[in-house]
């Protein structure tokens, strides 16, 4: 169940991203296209890693996780290029195939990060000694 919550609601979002940027485009709101479109990168980009947030599984913790973070792998990778795709005037250029898997490589550790900081699992930085 945790595997099919992570990814349905990590793609949900994005979902929810491009809808509000078929708003924004369609009613003439810049600003709420602007948000919308950085919130499709967002989602796409970081896609495994709130997957895996999402499904409140732990990174590297074997079993369901294994399956949560490589599907969203591929669906983010997926998710990402198609956005690359339309960003550039939907065509395929060299730089969408080497971009996309870095993206979402730095964009989820940084996701991955920012969680374990929230939830105070990074290392204390040891007191001075004098």
């Amino acid at each position: 169940m945790q595997i099919v919550r992570g990814l349905g609601l990590a793609f949900a979002a994005f979902a929810a991203a491009f809808a509000l940027h078929v708003v924004g485009g369609a009613t003439g709101q810049a600003w709420l296209f602007a948000i919308a479109v950085g919130l499709i990168y967002l989602t796409a980009t970081g896609f495994p890693a709130i997957a895996l947030w999402i499904s409140g599984l732990r990174y590297r913790s074997g079993g369901n996780s294994e399956v949560v973070y490589r599907v969203g792998v591929l669906a983010g990778m997926g998710l990402t290029l198609g956005t690359l795709w339309a960003t550039n005037d939907r065509s395929f250029g060299t730089w969408t195939f080497i971009l996309t898997p870095i993206l979402v490589a730095v964009v989820s550790a940084l996701i991955l990060l920012i969680r374990a900081f929230v939830d105070g699992e990074l290392p204390k930085k040891p007191a001075p000694t004098v």
